[in-house]
C-alpha cells in the first residue's frame, strides 16, 4: 500500500502541473481578512503586492538516445522585473532549451527568448517575444542591505503546483570566490525558505517585496527540500547583467591565493584568477585567452585545470578578491584592454577589445 501511494502522489502531483500549464486551474478570488495578527497581515500583503510579478516556466528540448532523438519537457519558475518584460530565472531552468514558454498570473502562455545566460552563476535572462505593458513587474532590492536571520519569501511552482508561498529566514551568505568575468563575484544567500522542483529560477522576497535572491540550488540527501536552499543575490544579478559601468570580457575564473598557487603550480604569487571558461565569441575568446580542460576536485570543490592564470587585468593586479572586483572602477569608458597571464609557465601580455560589447541587459540595449 506505501509503496502504491507514492506513485499514487507522483501521479497526483503530474497531474496538478499539466492542468495549470494548460490553464485550466480555477482561481478563487478570496476576501482578505481583517483579523490577522499584524505579522501575518505583513506576510500575506507582501504575497497580495508580488505575486502577479511571478512566472511559470515551461521548457522544451531534445536529447539523443541510442533509439533516437526524445523530447523532454521541463519546468521552473521566474519574476518579471521590467515594463520591457524581462524575466529573471535560473540559467538550468533555460539552458538547452529548444522552446520556452511562461505563464503568467493571468492564465496566458506567452512565448519567451533568453538573451543572456550564465552557468557559473545560475542566473538567465529572458524576454517575452510579445511585451505586454499591461503585466506587473517586481523591483530588484538592494542585497547587500541584508542580516542573517531577517524574513525572506520564496515564490515559485514546486512540483508545478503554481504561486506556492513559503517564508524563512537568511540563514547566512555564501561567498565561494567565483568571479564571473574576471570582477564580480557571485554570492549567494543560504535560507530555510522551502525550495523544491520547481522552484528553480523563483524569486526571494524581502519585506518590502523587492527581489533579493533568484532561487538556484537546494543541498539533499533525501531528494527534497531539507532546509538548505540558496539563491544568487540580486546585487549579483545587477553586476552581472548591466555593463554601462564595467566591460564584457567573457571569462569565468576562480581566485587562487599565494598558497593554493604555491602547492599546485609552484608559483610565488600573491594571487591569480584561474580562467575556467571562455565565452564563445567574447573579447577574451577572440583575443586568445584559453580556459580549463582537465577536470579536478579540491577540497569538495570542482576546478578545470589547464587554462590561463591572469595576473593582471588593465592596470590592476589579481592580488586579492577584493581588489578583482575594484578593477570595474579603473575600466570605465575604457575600449581596450591590456591583460597579463601565465600559459604553460611563461608569461603573455594580449589586448582586449571591449568596444562593441557594452550593454546593459536589464534595459534591453
Amino acid at each position: 500500500m506505501k509503496k502504491n501511494g507514492i506513485i499514487f502522489g507522483v501521479l497526483v502531483l503530474m497531474g496538478i502541473g499539466l492542468w495549470a500549464q494548460n490553464g485550466h486551474a480555477p482561481i478563487n478570488k478570496r476576501t482578505f481578512p481583517n483579523n490577522l495578527a499584524p505579522a501575518e497581515a505583513q506576510v500575506a500583503r507582501v504575497y497580495q503586492k508580488v505575486i502577479s510579478s511571478v512566472v511559470t516556466i515551461y521548457t522544451t528540448s531534445s536529447s539523443y538516445t541510442e533509439k533516437g532523438p526524445v523530447q523532454n519537457n521541463g519546468l521552473g519558475s521566474g519574476v518579471l522585473i521590467s515594463g520591457d518584460c524581462h524575466i529573471l530565472t535560473a540559467a538550468h531552468v533555460v539552458d538547452g532549451s529548444t522552446k520556452i514558454e511562461v505563464k503568467t498570473t493571468d492564465g496566458k502562455l506567452r512565448k519567451a527568448t533568453i538573451l543572456f545566460s550564465e552557468k557559473s552563476a545560475d542566473i538567465a535572462l529572458l524576454k517575452l517575444d510579445v511585451p505586454d505593458r499591461n503585466l506587473t513587474h517586481a523591483t530588484l532590492g538592494d542585497s547587500d542591505i541584508m542580516a542573517v536571520g531577517q524574513n525572506v519569501y520564496a515564490i515559485g511552482s514546486p512540483y508545478g503546483m503554481e504561486n506556492s508561498f513559503s517564508s524563512g529566514i537568511v540563514s547566512a551568505f555564501r561567498n565561494f570566490n567565483t568571479l564571473y568575468d574576471g570582477t564580480v563575484n557571485i554570492e549567494f544567500i543560504q535560507t530555510d525558505a522551502a525550495i523544491n522542483q520547481g522552484n528553480s529560477g523563483g524569486p526571494l522576497f524581502n519585506s518590502n517585496g523587492e527581489v533579493v535572491g533568484i532561487a538556484s540550488s537546494i543541498l539533499t540527501v533525501s531528494g527534497g527540500f531539507q532546509g538548505i536552499g540558496m539563491a544568487v543575490t540580486s546585487n549579483t544579478v545587477k553586476g552581472l547583467l548591466a555593463f554601462e559601468d564595467r566591460p564584457w570580457i567573457g571569462i569565468e575564473g576562480v581566485f587562487l591565493k599565494s598558497g593554493e598557487l604555491a602547492k599546485l603550480f609552484n608559483l610565488n604569487l600573491s594571487g591569480g584568477l584561474l580562467v575556467q571558461k571562455v565565452g564563445s565569441s567574447s573579447p577574451a575568446d577572440k583575443a586568445g585567452l584559453k580556459g580549463g580542460y582537465i577536470p579536478a576536485n579540491i577540497g569538495g570543490k570542482p576546478f578545470l585545470f589547464g587554462g590561463d592564470i591572469i595576473l593582471k587585468i588593465g592596470p590592476q593586479d589579481t592580488c586579492h578578491v577584493g581588489c578583482l572586483e575594484g578593477i570595474r572602477k579603473t575600466l570605465v569608458n575604457k575600449e581596450k584592454i591590456d591583460v597579463r597571464y601565465l600559459r604553460e609557465g611563461k608569461e603573455y601580455m594580449v589586448t582586449l577589445d571591449v568596444s562593441e560589447v557594452r550593454k546593459n541587459f536589464l534595459k534591453g540595449g
